[in-house]
């Protein structure tokens, strides 16, 4: 208990409240008990807010003991209604606090005081206050959070003549900052003392250098303040876990996450009584032997357990089963003091020490990751796992570039976690945001490897910075590692020519569903698209570009063995259903131009017919079961269909997906963007992030295509503008780059056929303007032989505008009069060449040859026509 607010940072206060029992909201907040009952109050900030909790009392009155009240803490209107709101949280870090419900005890008081939570809540939308204590009363001054820091401003710009698309946009950059770490902002989670490391009962941190330890001996001293002891061995994300409870005078072991269910069952394996002869008021010496299948504990030398039969299987990095680190944490409400830490292994040897004393602060910070984090980085979601993933920075990276430019978050991410990689090349693609970078000569831990085709996104996500920043430097730090990552995986490819990674590398964004056996379609696109990455990245080096020719290889092996031509659908891999559907593999075969145009693509990549939401899996044993909605997916799904120059179609699949979460009367609104959804549209369970950073597609998407802006060369030295219409008069996009201030906007009546293309090009900067799709842009009549299809643009200090037009199914009937030609049509229109037909482009009943677009005659008569 504090006695002073720092608000300097600002606070998130509630907006709205509701309650039960007897409760009186004219002055204050006040809840009263009588002998039976238990009245309590709802509060709702309208939107997911995050910080150090607070709650200011003016009156706490009993009839002479504690007044015990319950905060419950909630991103989800589902999981407030839970005992323990929508946690607890144990999957990788302690970045944030792992407990949604806390008790506070209250002395009777008539005075002021004020209560401030020892972790952060990072994301919630409400808090429920619940007054536990008979014939007692509470009156509540003030409650909410204060703000770690202040939100990022938003450097780039975007806005259409669509609200619903505005609003979707708004939160995105929101969560893109939610999903934004600063250097230095997360709270310490262990505090070491001259005693000894202070341990509240938080999430289960693992030392980092024991992530593959098999049979060791680990031995410490504890002392219990309150609640408990607690340990584990085994560890990585997962293992065995002894809480050690001095009220109950009991140990008991838990195989799992923790000692309680989640996100993975926690499985009891026994409860053993503590003799009274020993004392666990003071220091207590314990001895964890791990031995094979077994594992026994000793308390102050006495043989307390001995569980036998163990099979841990840990769910990260890969490590055999039974090996592990040692980890401290522990349920809510424990908390102890720690010292003296060994681990011995099997022979005698010393693997680790650490005294947990002040000397050792910063090593133990490090080695446990539970201080601070050194770099900017980003994060999943803003609540519950709060860790680095290479898939996130995927979308998170470009989502950033179009948003609030947060540069250094990218660098940070990109350097914490290409520091880990292991001897055979495998590149970190997971990472605890407190970890340091990893420069030990000994392999880096399990924990930081989840996934192959993660760590391939990595590097397309580095291309991705490089061109948005102009950064070298980074390419040339990380070049070794990547050619690493590239040998590592080719050493998987098969006679075929795809990549077949083992189990353990095949995991993908949705782990429940396991591994992706086989040749994984997302695997080896990912590999194609890091192929394709390392070869833009080679100019920046000025190589020789090696990886072209491996690219085209892959590509080749891609359509022959995974690519089903009759129906257009890029498998989920060689030996899975030849006509299920994986949205997200289906999607990046055609951004990442290996599938061929086809006429079905669209309908498969489309929103249903019906008002229902596209499901991630179709037709795909084990997985489709699951009946996912994906933002995740769909994000890939979306950029496929801009790809395609389907605008229309684009627009309605965000409009159907994220219209739902930009939706404010939504209980489930959030601000944000949800990581998944149930058909119905409710988060698919209570603990779902409804603030996750790889569902932040739409910040990218939508200045990208719809204003049509992206970087050509490194730094936007040179850049793009081909927008992709979509029924919208007016889009427009204002972005800070290191080349300069650059601008779109867009003025189009597609109705009339006609528009405007305004641009802005910085000095020193160059431009290639593009019409869209079945569109021109149009010069002076005297000059109409120079109409084309695209323009260069110098750098210049004034705005350049440019007239487009549509070019009409009837161009070549110049003897009709205007009134007598139709309008044009709204299909898309699609242009032949002699080796195929691209649907891109239909322009009535006619199709055009791309070629003949470039001969002057046409374009004069197309300007006849159109003028």
């Amino acid at each position: 208990m504090t006695t002073k607010l720092d608000k300097s940072r600002g606070s998130s206060n509630p907006s709205k409240w509701t309650w039960k029992g007897t409760v009186d909201v004219t002055d204050n907040f006040n809840l009263s008990n009588a002998e039976e009952g238990h009245s309590e109050i709802t509060f709702d900030y309208e939107h997911a807010v995050g910080g150090l909790p607070f709650i200011e009392t003016s009156s706490v009155v009993s009839n002479g003991g504690v007044v015990e009240i319950e905060v419950v803490f909630s991103e989800t209107f589902a999981g407030l209604q839970s005992e323990t709101g929508d946690g607890p949280f144990f999957l990788f870090s302690n970045a944030m606090d792992t407990y949604r419900v806390h008790t506070q005890s209250l002395e009777p008081s008539k005075i002021r005081k004020l209560i401030q939570l020892p972790f952060a809540q990072r994301s919630q939308r409400y808090q429920k206050i619940i007054l536990k204590t008979p014939n007692s009363s509470v009156s509540i001054a003030s409650l909410g959070c204060t703000h770690i820091r202040p939100p990022n401003p938003t450097v780039n710009t975007f806005s259409c003549s669509n609200e619903k698309l505005n609003k979707i946009w708004t939160d995105g950059v929101r969560t893109v900052d939610m999903c934004t770490v600063e250097a230095g902002e997360t709270i310490e989670a262990w505090g070491v003392t001259e005693e000894g490391t202070r341990i509240l009962g938080q999430h289960w941190a693992p030392c980092r250098h024991g992530t593959r330890w098999g049979d060791t001996t680990v031995d410490f001293e504890v002392k219990i303040e309150k609640g408990g002891a607690s340990w584990g061995v085994h560890m990585v994300a997962n293992g065995l876990i002894f809480c050690l409870d001095i009220a109950e005078r009991s140990l008991a072991a838990f195989e799992g996450l923790s000692d309680t269910n989640g996100v993975l069952p926690s499985i009891p394996r026994g409860q053993w009584a503590i003799s009274e002869e020993l004392d666990l008021e003071d220091w207590i010496s314990v001895k964890t032997v791990t031995k094979g299948s077994s594992v026994s504990v000793q308390l102050n030398r006495i043989e307390i357990s001995t569980i036998e039969n163990l099979d841990i299987h840990p769910i990260l990095g890969g490590s055999g089963n039974n090996t592990g680190s040692v980890a401290f944490g522990g349920p809510q409400g424990y908390i102890s003091v720690f010292r003296s830490l060994q681990v011995t292994g099997f022979a005698g040897q010393i693997l680790y020490r650490n005294n947990f004393l002040l000397e050792d602060k910063s090593r133990t910070f490090t080695d446990f990751a539970v201080g601070t984090n050194a770099l900017a980085c980003t994060v999943d979601g803003a609540k519950r796992d709060r860790a680095l993933f290479g898939g996130d920075l995927f979308v998170m990276c470009r989502s950033i570039c179009y948003s609030t430019a947060n540069m250094d978050a990218i660098l940070g991410s990109i350097k914490l976690l290409t520091s880990h990689q292991t001897e055979d090349g495998y590149l970190g693609n997971l990472c605890p945001i407190q970890a340091q970078v990893y420069t030990d000569t000994e392999e880096p831990p399990t924990y930081a490897f989840y996934s192959l085709s993660y760590a391939l996104l990595l590097v397309v996500a580095i291309k991705d910075y490089w061109m948005h920043s102009g950064d070298v430097a980074i390419i040339q730090s990380v070049w070794t590692r990547l050619e690493k990552l590239i040998a590592f995986t080719d050493r998987f490819t098969d006679a075929r020519g795809l990549v077949m990674a083992p189990p353990p590398l095949s995991m993908d964004w949705f782990p429940i569903g396991g591994p992706i056996y086989g040749a994984s379609g997302k695997v080896n696109l990912a590999f194609y698209d890091a192929l394709r990455s390392m070869s833009k990245m080679c100019s920046a080096l000025d190589i020789k570009d090696t990886f072209s020719a491996r690219a085209d290889l892959l590509k080749h092996s891609l359509l022959s063995h995974l690519w089903n031509g009759e129906a257009g659908i890029m498998r989920m891999s060689d030996i899975s259903s030849e006509t299920g559907i994986c949205q997200d593999i289906n999607a990046y075969a055609i951004t990442t131009g290996v599938a061929p145009p086809h006429s079905k693509s669209t309908a498969t990549l489309a929103v249903p017919k019906d008002s229902t939401l596209p499901r991630a899996f179709l037709g795909i044993d084990r997985w489709d079961q699951k009946r996912i909605v994906s933002p995740y997916a769909s994000g890939f799904a979306a950029e496929a269909l801009f790809e395609r120059s389907c605008g229309g179609e684009a627009i309605e699949l965000l409009e159907r997906v994220w219209g739902i979460m930009a939706d404010g009367t939504n209980p489930n609104y959030s601000g944000g963007h949800w990581e998944a959804l149930k058909p119905d549209g409710t988060p698919i369970s209570d603990d779902t992030s409804l603030m996750h950073g790889w569902s932040t597609w739409p910040v990218y998407l939508l200045p990208r295509y719809l204003g049509g802006v992206q970087p050509l060369e490194s730094g936007w030295s040179s850049f793009m503008v081909k927008p992709v219409l979509a029924s919208l008069d007016t889009v427009d996009v204002q972005l800070s780059t290191p080349a300069g201030k650059i601008g779109v906007h867009l003025d189009i009546q597609e109705s009339l056929g006609a528009g405007d293309i305004k641009v802005t090009v910085p000095l020193g900067s160059h431009a290639k303007v593009f019409a869209p799709e079945g569109w021109i842009i149009v010069h002076s009549e005297e000059n109409a032989g120079l109409d084309s299809l695209s323009q260069d643009i110098v750098g210049q200090e004034a705005e350049v505008s440019i007239r487009i037009r549509f070019v009409s199914e009837d161009l070549e009937a110049s003897d009709s009069t205007p009134s007598e030609r139709r309008k044009p049509s709204k299909k898309s229109v699609t242009f032949v060449n002699a080796e195929e037909t691209e649907n891109i482009l239909v322009c009535g009943d006619k199709k055009l040859h791309r070629s003949s677009l470039k001969r002057p005659n046409i374009l004069k008569r197309l300007h006849r026509w159109l003028t």
